[in-house]
């Protein structure tokens, strides 16, 4: 598809319980973008928080491109961005979160990227990882670029950040949006994307200034997103090897979660992230966190083994390509 300046971007976010200073950051981000040609479809999963719904009609009514839905009631993630997808109009569909800050040129590049890379269906970047305070953390590694490499560390690590997608309304056509799977819908949906034949890509540089919350590192569900992460994992194995899936999404809840492990692995999980604060000051005091993290919890050698094999695959990639 050839694409110039005149085609629409469609920008999809739901919102929920982010801080009102966050959620006009957010919103300002993508109304500030140097590419002008957008619409802007806002989700209140939140109908009863007066302030945010307030925040978002002070911005329709400075900024046409605006197009604000509420729900009646809560309905969650998944479902909201699904009622966004039907209301697109836009040739192409990029995300946002309300408590993320999308850098000014962003959407100029990804259309810029889509441009120069026509085969290309869906496409991240990397983000500039901030604190709830604004203040940068840490930035995001360098990402394979090339869909065979891609698609071999998906099976790994779901590597490409949300809130940077930027995609052809080909893929929601054929992908019919998000499925139903708690806290790992949006890699669910990039493998259903390679088994229907869209192909991925990725640019490194920085769009996406990504905040980090404290109720975000050690979140109740992060073990409970680790083992659906492995059934997407092995439902996406099940579509090549079978051509279908032997389990029903539904059935994913059957998954057991016991209360001590979930705690024991989120502890790890929180030194783990934190330990990525000293890459570069201190590293005795990382390896440090990195060891008492991996003894903490089963669960976390787990991850780290796949983030192991994520990270060979690219050196090897590299010095192949050398």
């Amino acid at each position: 598809m050839e694409v110039n300046k005149q085609q629409l971007v469609s920008v999809i976010m739901s919102v929920y319980n982010e801080k009102e200073k966050w959620l006009m950051e957010a919103i300002e981000s993508i109304l500030n973008q140097s590419y002008r040609s957008l619409e802007f479809i806002i989700i209140l999963d939140n109908p009863s928080n007066k302030k945010l719904e307030n925040i978002i009609k002070f911005y329709n009514k400075k900024d046409a491109r605006i197009r604000f839905f509420k729900n009646e009631k809560n309905i969650g993630l998944v479902r909201s961005l699904n009622k966004a997808l039907t209301y697109v109009k836009g040739d192409f569909i990029a995300r946002m979160d309300a408590d993320d800050i999308s850098l000014v040129s962003r959407i100029d590049k990804q259309i810029e990227y889509l441009k120069s890379h026509l085969d290309v269906d869906f496409m991240g970047a990397r983000c500039i990882n901030i604190d709830e305070d604004g203040k940068e953390l840490y930035r995001d590694e360098i990402m394979p670029v090339d869909m065979k490499l891609i698609k071999s560390c998906l099976l790994n690590v779901d590597f490409i950040n949300h809130p940077t997608w930027f995609f052809r309304k080909e893929c929601i056509d054929k992908n019919e949006g998000y499925r139903e799977i708690t806290c790992a819908e949006d890699y669910d949906f990039l493998l259903r994307l390679i088994t229907n034949g869209f192909k991925l890509g990725n640019t490194n540089e920085f769009l996406v200034r990504y905040r980090i919350r404290k109720s975000g590192i050690s979140k109740s569900n992060s073990l409970q997103q680790l083992l659906y992460s492995k059934h997407v994992v092995k439902m996406y194995k099940d579509r090549v090897k079978y051509g279908h899936e032997n389990e029903k999404v539904e059935e994913l809840s059957n998954i057991k979660i016991n209360v001590h492990q979930e705690k024991r692995y989120s502890l790890a999980l929180e030194g783990l992230t934190k330990s990525k604060l000293y890459k570069n000051k201190n590293q005795i005091y990382r390896i440090y966190l990195i060891l008492t993290s991996c003894m903490r919890s089963k669960y976390l050698r787990i991850l780290l083994k796949d983030i192991i094999f994520h990270k060979v695959k690219k050196l090897m990639y590299i010095k192949k390509a050398n």
